[in-house]
């Protein structure tokens, strides 16, 4: 094949009310990077203001109680989040409010993909699952 395999790519975005970061959750993303779990591919911060008005901040801008440096992400950026991205998030969040949005590439399956790709198997499907439709199956399966 001779492309670079990559696994799959998703992304989270996250809202917090009135600007108040605590910083626990880039101490656990930052972990899992480390570790070789997850890539950074984008990041991006997004202030919305009183009024509605949302603006780009950089990461160092972004204050939090968490003992983790922000400008390790300074300009990741791997342009699959693009402006329309950052709109819909900006429209799912209330005024007062600071934005994270995370892309990322689960690069622990990585090998696997690369062991199928030297066998005869060959994968034809791959995409999220929502979190509600889980519970709602696992509610389910729950006896009366």
């Amino acid at each position: 094949m001779g492309e670079e395999i990559l696994g799959p790519i998703g992304f989270i975005a996250v809202e917090w009310p009135g600007g108040h970061v605590t910083g626990e959750g880039f101490r656990l993303l930052l972990d899992v990077v480390e570790r070789g779990i997850i890539r950074v591919l984008d990041i991006a911060f997004v202030a919305k203001s009183a009024d509605g008005a949302a603006r780009r901040i950089p990461p160092a801008d972004v204050r939090h109680g968490g003992d983790v440096d922000l400008t390790i992400w300074d300009g990741a950026s791997s342009g699959l989040l693009d402006q329309s991205d950052i709109d819909q998030v900006v429209a799912a969040v209330a005024p007062d409010s600071l934005a994270g949005i995370v892309v990322y590439e689960n690069v622990w399956a990585v090998p696997m993909w690369s062991a199928l790709e030297r066998s005869t198997a060959r994968l034809v499907g791959t995409g999220p699952i929502q979190a509600d439709d889980l519970i709602a199956a696992l509610d389910a399966t729950e006896p009366p």
